[in-house]
């Protein structure tokens, strides 16, 4: 397949190509292999085009923003990955926000306090690009992004463009129209608030301080759903598994919803823990916790 990824480098206009990607140093877990390709494309008319170009040559591809909430498989991707980090395109008319996917969000935010505008702070600290937010509807008990999103721009796996309103996003818990789905994320519009500068700035301080309590470390984030009613970190702790550990991935002793790498964790421990963690709860309190990270690679 080497000389079909020469062909998809050569062939990809507008991205920035970079060989033997590693996911590693490119997840905030800090695991994972590599893969032989990865396109950073310019804009969206670059990324529906490699996308293209990994349908016509019948290449596997994965989309990949900052790398948060997601858990790579130690042998890697025998695919390219479409990485969304050089989208960057952001624009404001009146209270209306046009971003693509790879803005990430302390831009998004600073962009909207600068012009008087507000209503994300609570994304404040989470390392997300408005791709990754819009995808699994990212967010705290102050809020979810899918509240302020009026339409999104996406490509499907053949690289056809479809457009969704926020409706038809089917934003929930955890999960939206496309999650699971291997689609594109391109752009979304977004609907801000209009909000002075130093209300938002001190909001997005606040924020920032809570989320500061969170645990250190390289992680993904959260990794099961919060069950309804319940806090799957408190049902971990209750379940006596803080500080649990394979290999050298543990549970967090600050928030057990959090899993850390302690510098050389691998993948298979992660999953080990993961599978741990599970059937423990399931067999101390019957309750069935359920992921919120994805799974890339071919582990």
């Amino acid at each position: 397949m080497g000389d079909l990824f020469s062909r998809i480098e050569a062939d990809a206009k507008g991205c920035a190509a970079e060989r033997d990607f590693s996911f590693a140093a490119h997840t905030t877990i800090g695991i994972g292999g590599k893969a032989p390709l990865c396109l950073h494309p310019e804009g969206a008319e670059a990324a529906v085009h490699a996308l293209r170009l990994c349908r016509r040559f019948g290449v596997p591809h994965l989309v990949l923003g900052m790398g948060a909430n997601v858990l790579a498989a130690d042998g890697g991707f025998d695919g390219v990955v479409l990485c969304t980090d050089r989208m960057r395109a952001l624009s404001l008319q009146g209270r209306c926000a046009a971003a693509e996917s790879g803005v990430c969000m302390p831009r998004l935010l600073r962009c909207l306090a600068e012009n008087g505008l507000g209503g994300f702070t609570f994304m404040a600290g989470i390392p997300a690009s408005v791709g990754g937010a819009v995808y699994m509807n990212a967010g705290t008990a102050r809020g979810h992004f899918g509240d302020r999103v009026l339409s999104v721009t996406a490509a499907d796996a053949d690289g056809e463009i479809v457009e969704l309103s926020g409706k038809e996003c089917a934003f929930a818990y955890k999960n939206t129209a496309f999650t699971g789905k291997n689609m594109l994320i391109l752009s979304a519009r977004l609907q801000a608030d209009y909000c002075c500068y130093a209300r938002a700035n001190d909001e997005i301080g606040e924020v920032l301080r809570e989320r500061a309590r969170l645990p250190k470390g390289k992680s993904m984030g959260c990794v099961f759903k919060n069950p309804e009613g319940m806090s799957a970190g408190e049902i971990i702790d209750r379940a006596g598994l803080k500080g649990a550990a394979e290999g050298d991935a543990f549970v967090s002793a600050e928030h057990a919803n959090f899993i850390i790498n302690g510098g050389h964790a691998t993948a298979k421990d992660v999953r080990a823990l993961i599978g741990r963690v599970k059937g423990t709860v399931l067999e101390r309190t019957g309750i069935a916790l359920t992921e919120e990270i994805e799974y890339i690679g071919d582990d």
